[in-house]
């Protein structure tokens, strides 16, 4: 039981993004109206929370499983990679502490991209040839990413009442609050490690 729920951890990273999606919209850009900052940062949150709510597809093949999940970690890394530079370019909020908000922000994207990237390097280095092992070593591997869930970073994370208000009429934001409740709705049917060949250790 303790590895299924090790397994499903890597899906349930979708409620990491959708606490980002709630969340994000505290953070700290220069230049431009409150109502422009919001829209624009939940247009860099998105790509990667759609990305890291799209989890890969279990298949019969123990290689071809684990592949998957690299290819899906991989693609969350890329995803964030983009979303941290658009997000520093875009800058501080411009409101009151948007500078400081912004910051922790990054920062806690920064420590999610950190569990990604090294859920991926772990998951790439199983022997994909030895399914026992696998059944027993991805959730090892997956488990940076599955900590994410009772991360407490992003509850730091100091909602301003004045982006919160701008982002009720931003088409970004509210794509965001579409996409995260799919996630959340979604977020039970989650491949699983790989059975070994021979159909043992299948326990519930």
């Amino acid at each position: 039981m303790g590895e299924r729920q090790g397994a499903r951890g890597r899906i349930r990273v979708s409620g990491i993004v959708a606490a980002v999606a709630v969340t994000v919209t505290g953070c700290g850009g220069s230049g431009i109206t409150a109502e422009q900052w919001t829209d624009q940062m939940c247009g860099a949150v998105l790509p990667f929370v759609q990305t890291a709510t799209t989890p890969p597809a279990a298949a019969a093949d123990p290689a071809a499983t684990t592949r998957g999940i690299s290819d899906y970690l991989g693609r969350s890394t890329t995803a964030l990679d983009g979303t941290l530079e658009t997000l520093q370019r875009l800058g501080a909020a411009p409101v009151d502490d948007g500078e400081a908000v912004s910051t922790r922000l990054r920062d806690s994207l920064t420590d999610i991209r950190t569990a990604f990237a090294t859920s991926k390097s772990q998951v790439d280095a199983l022997d994909t040839g030895d399914p026992a092992a696998l059944q027993q070593k991805l959730p090892e591997a997956l488990a940076p990413v599955s900590r994410l869930q009772s991360d407490t970073a992003l509850a730091g994370l100091t909602s301003n009442a004045e982006l919160s208000a701008a982002s009720q009429s931003s088409a970004n934001c509210r794509r965001l609050g579409e996409v995260s409740r799919a996630a959340s709705a979604s977020a039970s049917p989650a491949p699983e490690a790989p059975a070994p060949a021979n159909g043992e250790g299948g326990g519930g």
